[in-house]
């Protein structure tokens, strides 16, 4: 045998799949890689306008 002793899960696909699910599951906001991309492109937004107020704050202020 191989490395790989875990048994695999399969996915249904077609119809079957869809079963029981929301909207928001089939478009990709279910899966968690693209949860962590979004939050991660969310809070590089708010640093870079966290940036953009502190330079404007210090050109102000001098």
């Amino acid at each position: 045998m191989g490395e790989n002793t875990e048994p695999r899960v399969t996915l249904p696909s077609g119809p079957e799949r869809l079963k029981g699910t929301h909207h928001r599951d089939v478009d990709g906001y279910g899966n968690p890689i693209t949860q962590q991309l979004r939050i991660i492109g969310q809070r590089r937004r708010e640093a870079e306008e966290k940036l953009d107020r502190h330079l404007q704050d210090a050109r102000k202020s001098h």
